[in-house]
């Protein structure tokens, strides 16, 4: 089965070259163009379990630039496949390498938007399964949402706004995953913080209500580190409050992901005080590294992941009353415990083919009594992930 993953955010799937001049693409340029493990890594970790499980054999990501058609393969990642663009944002070396490899059985959106690129993609691709994981908290708000065969929220409530504005879609919540074994894991360091939060510097994420949950415990002195780069300009305000209520805050900015792990585990304690958010992939981080997390109860989706066993959840004007209990009574939880006994490989994984075989979508294993194995996380003989060459798929180099 083969699979393309498109993101409808345009400033994360179509670029301008900056220099056209240049023999490769460099770390900073990959990076700019969203070519990372971070970027989408909550739908990806789902993709490469289904090649794992030999579901999808092979899957790519689709991108545009204003270059030629290229394709970019990093170790442990989906190949992306950079595909010029038109003016109108459609590609016709898109429609040409449809044409030459076939519809995709399976193509998996992030977002909720309809850009040009997307509706040519639909139209070229009347076959394909097509699902949906709108990356926010109002799936109902996907544009033709009747297009899709399979949309993905991640609360049971949402279930019922999407079917209220497209009953005929098939709608289930998922399970997020995330590297527990090589990226989020607990370290034998020691705790020089209190405080742990990370989400990018930008007003919904609420770093005010913990800096003032913090405030009405001054008493107790507390330290935050706050992991995350700077998207809107909001640094320089959370400094001030930060300074203004004479909190010790440090701001780390945008670091690579070994070094928030560090961070985390270098923490008592992580929160999430976002209330307008998507099941933030942090809460499951702070939990792999078994580090307690404090939620906020207003938070749209994403609090179903903390038990009893793995941290608390707290309205915000008892946030601070979360704070002191987590930080006073830390040892009787036990949030990696809790995690691998929910959100393992094997649970998630299973779930998730559970919901492409009720959903409909057509594959030998799928319809299988006996389907599903346990995952695997070796990597084939090059430590790469199983993709024939852009050349063995299309022969689309041209001379």
């Amino acid at each position: 089965m083969r699979l393309a993953f498109i993101r409808t955010k345009t400033d994360s799937t179509v670029f301008v070259r900056e220099n056209p001049d240049a023999q490769a693409l460099d770390r900073v340029a990959l990076e700019r163009m969203k070519i990372s493990p971070k970027a989408g890594s909550s739908s990806k970790n789902i993709i490469l379990g289904l090649q794992r499980q030999k579901i999808v054999s092979t899957g790519e990501e689709w991108k545009f630039w204003n270059g030629d058609l290229e394709e970019i393969s990093l170790r442990g990642q989906l190949p992306v496949l950079l595909f010029p663009f038109n003016d109108n944002l459609t590609s016709d070396e898109l429609a040409r390498y449809i044409r030459i490899t076939g519809q995709p059985d399976l193509i998996w959106v992030e977002g909720p938007d309809y850009p040009p690129y997307l509706e040519q993609i639909f139209d070229l691709c009347p076959g394909s399964f097509k699902m949906i994981y709108s990356k926010d908290w109002r799936p109902e708000k996907i544009k033709k949402l009747s297009r899709y065969d399979l949309c993905l929220v991640d609360e049971e409530w949402e279930i019922e706004e999407v079917k209220r504005v497209c009953p005929n879609v098939h709608c289930a919540v998922w399970d997020k995953l995330i590297d527990y074994e090589t990226t989020h894991y607990p370290l034998p360091v020691e705790k020089i913080y209190d405080i742990c939060y990370v989400a990018y510097l930008r007003e919904r994420k609420k770093h005010e209500l913990l800096f003032r949950a913090m405030a009405k415990l001054k008493d107790r002195k507390l330290s935050c580190v706050c992991v995350g780069d700077d998207r809107k300009g909001y640094r320089a305000e959370l400094e001030k409050l930060a300074s203004g209520l004479n909190l010790a805050v440090h701001f780390t900015g945008e670091i690579p992901k070994a070094e928030v792990n560090r961070c985390i585990n270098q923490s008592k304690i992580g929160v999430m005080c976002a209330a307008l958010d998507a099941a933030p992939r942090a809460i499951l981080e702070y939990m792999a590294a078994d580090v307690p997390v404090l939620v906020n109860a207003e938070l749209w989706a994403g609090s179903r992941y903390v038990g009893p066993q793995a941290g608390l959840v707290k309205a915000p004007e008892e946030f601070h009353l979360g704070l002191a209990e987590l930080l006073d009574h830390r040892e009787n939880y036990s949030p990696r415990a809790h995690l691998l006994q929910h959100y393992a490989n094997e649970n998630v994984m299973a779930k998730f083919i559970g919901i492409l075989q009720q959903a409909g979508l057509k594959h030998p294993r799928l319809s299988s009594d006996n389907f599903f194995q346990t995952i695997s996380s070796r990597e084939d003989e090059n430590g790469q992930l199983a993709a024939n060459s852009l050349e063995e798929r299309a022969g689309l180099r041209h001379g």
